[in-house]
């Protein structure tokens, strides 16, 4: 990811379509699952260290 791009769902069709309005890079992904725990495409994508 990179300044003027992210991550959204794609059932967030008009916010979607406001972004790209405004030249912002939107990389859609599916929300059914994700979505019912409450969580975000962030939940997702955030790596994960451990020692």
């Amino acid at each position: 990811m990179s300044p003027g791009e992210v991550v959204v769902y794609s059932r967030n069709y008009v916010t979607n379509r406001i972004l790209e309005e405004n030249g912002i890079k939107v990389n859609t992904m599916p929300s059914s699952e994700l979505s019912r725990g409450r969580g975000g495409p962030r939940c997702m994508s955030m790596p994960l260290v451990r020692e």
